[in-house]
């Protein structure tokens, strides 16, 4: 005990010592602390400005682009001499527009001809071109110099025109306007938005105070070119290039991202107030300051308390010491090496009479010779009941017992004890607890975590798949009749793949995540939820009241799945799919239930997912039904049963065969024709469809090219190409295809839906490049029924565009469907792209189509699809008169 004491003094007067050196500690981490969150705010404002100044790029090269076309639209119409009043032609050539405001027309060395200001205000005119700016124009248009026009400022845009008087148009857009006052959804506050040409040309500055708005037009100062690296080389060598603490144009000390198009010549300066930055760092910060206010708080009290504590305990130990005998220092030490605190306590009231330290800190060093304490108060209150039990049954038995309990300490800890005692009588004390109490935390701890390690899935600490199986077949062995049901609620993401492969299986990881907390909150206690793997989650309804109970609980998790996640800087949004199989209507067998609620996932996945779907028989019919089709598809592609049909194309205006398209069937032994529809979306999902597409390419090939050859014809075969079969070897197949066949490249024609042009965009369009660089040409199928985006004819080698028999079948009944057409065929011609019509079945659509100047048609009024005999006896060998044979079909 005289040990004992002295190291607790010693103990207490060396954390005396080390509070000073603690305090320095505490400061220095804290200037680290706040230097690396103000680094990180720094950087994590740089990189949202970054992204803002890609997005106010983009926009700007978006308009530039728009205006491109329209000067190009404007110097065509410029008539070949000059008129004898120029502002005639500028009225006439002015059209409310939401580009530009105004057009201006300027001689060769920047004076004004001409403007649609003077209708707008007569007493205003647009100042002349400085020679800087008609220099630095050259032949390119560009943005020059902004000019003060009406009390407002104008960004001019313009072209120097191959007219033989060598003029100068110009697009006048105000300042104000909002394509080109950039406007950042979700932007940082207060963020500002730069625009200067390379010449240092205040061409934009949004917002801006009014008394600074002067500004717009000139050129920046030397500090500002030097730190903006006006004309330097970094522009060429970096994307970005960032400036910090920098005064602007307004007067603020900015922090700011600087991005220099090459293609426009043109600096985008995103930035923000060092006074914004500041507030986003002192929001970062303000907790940690609080709780290191309080920790040094705590710190003082803590010391305080350790003074008091060392003068009680000298006071205690002079006291004390000389009272101790030897007795007391050899049952000390044999105490001290129990593996275990020895301890008697009196019954009924559970007060501790005594208990050795051993190696079981119950209590604080300073109350070990307290033994008053109940021991009763320390059981944790869920353990109390069964210690009490215990405990009375041996009052009367006089039995040693064993009892495992959990204690919670003095110091808050919970610990698991093992409690080996036996209940005493004598005549002094009627009834006592003589035991001894054994720490067993670490081994019951480590026999929990590998029990919960063996049932828990690591990433979202939801039941696992096998754990998950063990309960359901419990559940269902379980199961009386009559006692109630078993729902299964297999739940799939809709389009998880798609975050993985763009923005990565850390931020896909972060989700699942949050998806299991969502239904972990969401599904009551009774039921249990899991997650078998991948992004497949289940839940097991344990006796569901009725189908409604199961339909309620499958909404409200489609609407809880479906809510924006918030991961860093991203707003995620993602639905989900759920199949239900009930026990025991689908079936008594856990593996059979799993896998009915699999297939009923996936029908609602086929309805477009976001929903859930009950197990049905005919569902399980369907799959089997697939199953045999896929069977039965890899052996026709092994024995060859495949035959292609050509359909002709011809002239819509003098039916002059143009061509045709090969369209694939496969020739059954017992079930005859099978439509492509059956077939081939199966063999797109199984992989087949490249053995088929590539057998179909060659067969087309070589039958045009026998008959190009044998009846001097120039026709071009029109063949479909999936989605699947785009990748590099396809670029070499279809040259080996081409060499092998001896058919030219530009008899040949692929065909492409829409569809095929939203996924993977960049990589699609360099396999299409290297394709079209053969001399094959494409032609863009369905065109009007998918997403149709018109930025994709011009980046595509698109060279046709076929019009869907969805538009063709009631044209001539339905006004819509004839202003489609006609603005398909208005963009054809203006992109200067082929036309087929498709689905044409009577005279009258061929009329209309005439009338429309569409440049060909195919369809049943002149032929169905054919076999390749037919196609030769009728169109190539007998050469009928084409009206005589469009009599006949």
């Amino acid at each position: 005990m005289f040990s004992r004491y002295l190291n607790k003094l010693r103990a207490m007067q060396a954390r005396q010592t080390y509070f000073l050196p603690g305090i320095l500690l505490l400061a220095v981490l804290l200037l680290l602390y706040l230097y690396g969150s103000w680094e990180t705010n720094r950087q994590r404002t740089l990189s949202q400005l970054e992204s803002l100044a890609t997005v106010a790029q983009s926009n700007t090269r978006l308009l530039q682009q728009q205006l491109n076309s329209q000067l190009v639209s404007l110097q065509q119409n410029l008539p070949a001499q000059n008129p004898q009043n120029w502002s005639l032609w500028v009225r006439q050539q002015h059209k409310p527009h939401p580009l530009f405001s105004h057009i201006a027309l300027y001689t060769a060395d920047g004076q004004l001809l001409a403007s649609s200001f003077d209708s707008a205000a007569p007493q205003q005119a647009p100042p002349a071109l400085t020679r800087d700016g008609l220099d630095f124009m050259q032949q390119n248009p560009r943005f020059l110099r902004t000019l003060p026009v009406n009390k407002g400022y104008y960004l001019p845009y313009c072209l120097r025109t191959s007219h033989p008087s060598e003029l100068v148009i110009c697009l006048f857009t105000s300042t104000s306007h909002h394509y080109l006052q950039w406007q950042a959804v979700d932007s940082l506050e207060h963020s500002a938005q730069r625009l200067i040409s390379s010449d240092g040309i205040i061409l934009l500055a949004s917002p801006l105070p009014v008394s600074r708005q002067q500004i717009i037009g000139t050129r920046i100062s030397e500090r500002q070119q030097q730190y903006l690296h006006l004309n330097s080389a970094e522009h060429t060598e970096k994307h970005f290039l960032y400036f910090s603490n920098q005064t602007e144009f307004d007067g603020a000390k900015r922090l700011g991202v600087v991005s220099f198009d090459p293609q426009s010549q043109l600096l985008q300066i995103i930035s923000l107030p060092m006074a914004s930055v500041l507030t986003l760092w002192l929001e970062d910060i303000v907790w940690p300051l609080l709780l290191f206010t309080l920790l040094l708080i705590v710190y003082w009290y803590s010391y305080r308390q350790s003074q008091k504590n060392v003068q009680q305990n000298e006071h205690r130990y002079s006291e004390e010491s000389r009272a101790l005998s030897e007795k007391e220092k050899i049952i000390d030490m044999l105490m001290s090496n129990i593996p275990g605190s020895i301890y008697q306590i009196s019954l009924p009231e559970h007060l501790l009479d005594f208990i050795s330290a051993g190696d079981l800190q119950i209590f604080s060093e300073n109350d070990n010779n307290s033994v008053r304490h109940s021991l009763l108060a320390l059981i944790h209150p869920d353990d109390q009941e069964k210690y009490l039990q215990e405990i009375d049954s041996h009052c009367t038995s006089g039995t040693p017992y064993k009892i495992i309990y959990r204690i919670q300490t003095l110091q808050h800890e919970v610990k698991w004890i093992m409690d080996r005692g036996q209940v005493v009588f004598n005549k002094q004390n009627p009834c006592r607890i003589e035991g001894l109490l054994i720490d067993i935390t670490d081994h019951t701890l480590s026999k929990q975590h590998v029990e919960y390690l063996a049932t828990r899935d690591p990433l979202t600490e939801l039941f696992n798949r096998y754990y998950f199986n063990d309960e359901l077949m419990n559940s269902i062995e379980e199961l009386t009749p009559g006692s109630g049901k078993i729902a299964l609620l297999f739940i799939d993401l809709d389009r998880f793949k798609t975050v993985n492969d763009s923005l990565g299986h850390q931020v896909g990881d972060r989700l699942l995540k949050l998806v299991a907390d969502r239904l972990r909150h969401l599904v009551a206690p009774q039921h249990m939820v899991a997650r078998l793997g991948g992004d497949e989650f289940i839940v097991m309804m344990n006796k569901p009241e009725s189908s409604q109970e199961i339909e309620h609980l499958a909404e409200r998790i489609i609407s809880a799945v479906s809510q924006t996640y918030q991961l860093d800087y991203y707003k995620l949004s993602t639905s989900c799919s759920i199949g239900i199989s009930v026990c025991p209507d689908d079936s008594n067998e856990s593996y059979i239930l799993l896998r009915n609620a699999d297939t009923a996932m996936y029908q609602a996945k086929s309805r477009g997912g976001n929903c859930y779907q009950f197990y049905t028989e005919e569902m399980n019919q369907k799959v089997n039904s697939r199953l045999t089709l896929e069977n039965e598809l890899r052996r026709a592609v092994k024995n060859q049963e495949f035959e292609l049909y050509y359909q002709p194309q011809v002239s819509t205006f003098d039916n002059r065969l143009l061509g045709a398209e090969a369209l694939i069937r496969w020739i059954h032994p017992s079930a005859g024709i099978v439509s492509p529809a059956d077939f081939i979306p199966i063999a797109e999902e199984t992989g087949l469809i490249r053995e088929i597409g590539d057998w179909a390419l060659l067969e087309a090939c070589k039958k045009f090219s026998e008959w190009n050859n044998t009846f001097a014809l120039d026709m071009t075969i029109s063949v479909n190409v999936s989605v699947r079969q785009l990748d590099d070897a396809f670029v070499l197949r279809t040259q080996e295809i081409l060499n092998i066949s001896q058919l030219d490249a530009k008899y040949l024609e692929l065909e492409i839906t829409e569809s095929l042009l939203l996924d993977n965009v960049q990589e699609n369009l360099r396999i299409l490049d290297n394709i079209n660089k053969l001399g094959v040409r494409f032609a863009m199928d369905d065109f009007g029924t998918g997403y149709s985006s018109l930025s994709y004819l011009k980046q595509f080698p698109i060279s046709k565009l076929k019009i869907d028999r969805a538009f063709i079948n009631e044209i001539n009944n339905d006004p819509e469907d004839e202003a489609i057409v006609r603005a398909i065929i208005a963009l054809a011609k203006t992109l200067r792209l082929e036309l087929v019509a498709e689905g044409v079945e009577n005279h009258q659509q061929l009329a209309l189509l005439q009338a429309l100047a569409c440049d060909s048609y195919q369809g049943y009024y002149f032929s169905k699809p054919v076999p390749a005999d037919v196609f030769r006896q009728r169109y190539l060998e007998q050469k009928p008169p084409l009206q005589k044979s469009l009599q006949q079909q």
